[in-house]
């Protein structure tokens, strides 16, 4: 058995916990009253730990009844029942077993139970606060995974119906060149099924994807659209979660390309620290032509990234002059050598 789940019993943890209650109360006795003093120690400790004993029953069953049940009478009848029985045998410990303080009224017993009594209540209720809240965090971690497993189930067929699209252009344009693109399209449709399973992928794994895309579009748009790809930086040990930047590179390859007018995409990465900084531009035809497309990929990347980057990104898009900008700040995770989980 692990030592996590021995401390997962309760009963251990009782046993633990009132052993460092017996040795403070011991040490602080010391200060005044020798160790030879046998029939006090003793007392101390048979008293503390009744009482403790007493306090955990009362945590344990008395209470559920005033907070669950909301059986106020019984609780109250069970509470005189439990001082009462607690002061007597701490009284009858004192007086006529260990033969300690015979001076001292029974209140003084009364009032140490009921000290007791008020600092278990406040441990429990600090503990259910706490167990509450954990319950609470772990419940909205398990709907944000859930929420994003959802979303990347979207983006999928989103980005598959887009890339067939892409080839059916060039196939009927440049049909000697579909071959090749079909060799391309499956790599990237390899990745894309990889690291749909992971909840993060090396930096470098998704910047080679986005290269490999641009390379696959650059083919589809030949002469009508100038593309520039740049990266600086190092993307080493970093992480990212897989396929949130491809959809504004996506976006780009949409709108930009025209046989009207001169166009162009400029895409530009850079790389800080765990700062990944992500820039494009792209123009946009003021004829521009209908794209099909299903219509989820930024609002379903926005989510994700709501989602993933939660105060850890910035996002800034317009439009000015018939020129769209994307400026996107992302906070990155590190990694030195750990095996990256799978979505399960």
């Amino acid at each position: 058995m692990t030592l996590k789940n021995i401390l997962n019993n309760s009963w251990v943890v009782n046993i633990l916990f009132l052993l460092v209650l017996l040795t403070l109360n011991t040490l602080i006795s010391m200060q005044y009253e020798p160790i030879t003093n046998f029939r006090l120690y003793s007392y101390q400790g048979a008293s503390l730990a009744f009482v403790y004993v007493m306090a955990v029953l009362h945590n344990r069953y008395m209470l559920q009844m005033l907070i669950v049940k909301g059986q106020y009478w019984q609780y109250f009848w069970l509470l005189c029942a439990w001082l009462g029985i607690t002061t007597f045998v701490t009284y009858t410990l004192r007086v006529d077993v260990f033969r300690t303080d015979l001076d001292v009224l029974w209140t003084g017993d009364l009032l140490f139970a009921l000290a007791c009594l008020l600092i278990g209540i406040g441990l429990w209720f600090l503990y259910r606060q706490a167990t509450l809240q954990t319950m609470e965090l772990r419940n909205s971690l398990l709907m944000r995974e859930k929420e994003l497993q959802y979303l990347q189930s979207q983006l999928d067929p989103h980005f598959f119906f887009n890339t067939l699209n892409n080839l059916y252009g060039v196939s009927l344009r440049y049909p000697n060149k579909t071959p090749e693109l079909i060799l391309s399209i499956s790599e990237l449709m390899r990745y894309q099924l990889e690291s749909s399973r992971k909840q993060l992928v090396p930096l470098e794994d998704e910047l080679q994807f986005i290269r490999n895309y641009v390379h696959l579009e650059r083919a589809r748009v030949r002469q009508r659209c100038q593309v520039n790809f740049k990266k600086k930086g190092n993307e080493k040990d970093l992480l990212i979660t897989p396929l949130i930047l491809i959809a504004f590179v996506e976006n780009a390859f949409k709108y930009a390309p025209s046989s009207m007018s001169a166009s162009y995409i400029k895409v530009e990465l850079e790389i800080k620290g765990e700062t990944l900084h992500m820039k494009i531009r792209n123009t946009v035809p003021g004829n521009k032509q209908s794209v099909s497309s299903t219509g989820v990929g930024l609002n379903n990347v926005k989510q994700r990234l709501a989602l993933a980057y939660a105060k850890r990104h910035t996002l800034i898009t317009h439009e000015e002059n018939n020129i769209y900008y994307t400026e996107l700040l992302l906070t990155l995770d590190r990694h030195a050598s750990t095996p990256l989980p799978d979505r399960g």
